[in-house]
């Protein structure tokens, strides 16, 4: 049990996005969306603004909207999909699995090991239908923890990412769209996400209901969720900018269509159904979200016929280490991908030879290591803050380029 503890610890500094997933099922609770508050009630959660930190009724109101709005239309474009399983990157704690499931579909969640361990026994224990569910950990970056969770899947799949691509860098962004390409290609279906328009969403969602107090809460959900998340900018190549909608969309159609994916937009005003939370609306106010609505579009993703990705030699991309401490010094050879999944381990071997010795200076060789996501840097940033100056040798073209893109070239020493 306390192997057990130290684990989730781990994961929970590695990726602290989770806890956004928390906040979303806290409001839906609050949107009276049904089972959420049972599930609120499991996790031993308070409310929304307790969860996340939002102060105010108007920021609070406004995420609802968006949560409550994004949660029901996309149950409704699952079941028009036709397709009888739905593959849910991230799950998160949302009661869409209950409300899947009792309508005879199969429900596979897939998310942060420390979310679909925490989820699992729950659900499972809520729904009438344990059979149609299976909740699997995985880090939406790793090809083998996605192809191992959908292992003995061999119908087509609609798979649904809700409220994640925003959280990551471009490199991570070009690793999930490879994914799911691949997953299409091996199972068949459709790719369904809402989150190219998330940033135009909140706009519009918080511009209809709040006028002129919309900025002001915009900014704090925005502050709450990179809080929550410890991520930065909240955007990337995959995301529309409102700003410059038609040039982003030229932007977010060309990525995929490198990923041989085709896009169609469906839009959200003509599949949302009415809201619980229009009740805490004006009549004004909720015509006035409706309206918003026609400007924002859920992404109906499939593979395009006849595309044929470049060769690329495969190589074991299996996680490894070793270390070992000499004269003050944390010295470690990486192997393989460092991402959520894996960076927990350097971690943990970090915070016990710490206790342990004096380390003023972490020299990691990343000559063997292939790729490395946020939760890997993060976990770079935890050595350098806990008192070991952090420098990376034989760094390759991939991992460099990953530490320009995101900056972290200025933080560490980086040598080649």
């Amino acid at each position: 049990m306390e192997k057990e503890s130290i684990d989730y610890s781990a994961q929970a500094r590695t990726n602290p996005v989770f806890m956004t997933a928390k906040t979303a099922v806290c409001l839906m609770a609050q949107a009276g969306i049904l089972d959420a508050a049972e599930i609120v009630h499991r996790l031993g959660l308070g409310s929304a603004e307790e969860v996340s930190g939002m102060k105010d009724s108007g920021t609070i109101l406004g995420n609802e909207l968006v949560v409550e709005s994004k949660y029901r239309t996309m149950c409704r474009l699952i079941e028009e999909s036709g397709y009888k399983i739905n593959v849910d990157l991230p799950c998160g704690y949302t009661p869409k699995a209950l409300h899947l499931t009792a309508k005879g579909l199969k429900f596979i969640g897939l998310d942060l090991p420390i979310v679909a361990d925490e989820v699992d026994p729950i659900l499972s224990d809520l729904t009438d239908h344990p059979e149609r569910m299976l909740f699997e950990g995985v880090d939406a970056t790793n090809p083998d923890s996605l192809i191992a969770a959908l292992k003995d899947v061999h119908e087509p799949i609609c798979l649904t990412t809700e409220g994640m691509m925003m959280y990551f860098t471009d490199s991570e962004v070009n690793a999930v769209i490879t994914n799911v390409r691949s997953l299409l290609e091996a199972h068949g279906g459709c790719w369904i996400t809402p989150d190219p328009d998330y940033i135009l969403q909140f706009m519009l969602t918080f511009k209809s209901v709040l006028g002129e107090d919309a900025l002001q809460k915009l900014m704090a959900s925005r502050d709450a969720a990179s809080g929550q998340s410890d991520a930065g900018s909240l955007t990337n190549a995959f995301i529309i900018n409102p700003m410059d909608v038609p040039a982003s969309l030229d932007r977010v159609t060309a990525l995929l269509a490198e990923h041989g994916l085709k896009a169609r937009r469906v839009n959200l005003a003509e599949h949302m159904p009415e809201l619980t939370v229009y009740q805490k609306l004006t009549g004004k106010q909720t015509d006035a979200f409706k309206e918003a609505m026609r400007s924002c579009h859920y992404w109906v993703i499939t593979p395009e016929e006849h595309w044929k990705a470049s060769d690329v030699r495969q190589t074991d991309s299996t996680f490894s280490m070793d270390h070992l401490v000499s004269d003050g010094v944390f010295r470690v050879n990486l192997r393989g991908r460092m991402d959520t999944i894996t960076a927990p381990e350097l971690l943990k071997v970090w915070e016990t030879e710490k206790s342990k010795n004096t380390v003023t200076k972490a020299e990691i060789n990343c000559a063997r290591l292939q790729y490395i996501s946020s939760a890997g840097l993060r976990v770079l940033m935890i050595l350098q803050k806990g008192g070991a100056k952090v420098r990376l040798t034989g760094v390759n073209d991939t991992v460099w380029e990953i530490l320009e893109t995101t900056g972290f070239i200025n933080i560490f020493e980086v040598a080649r």
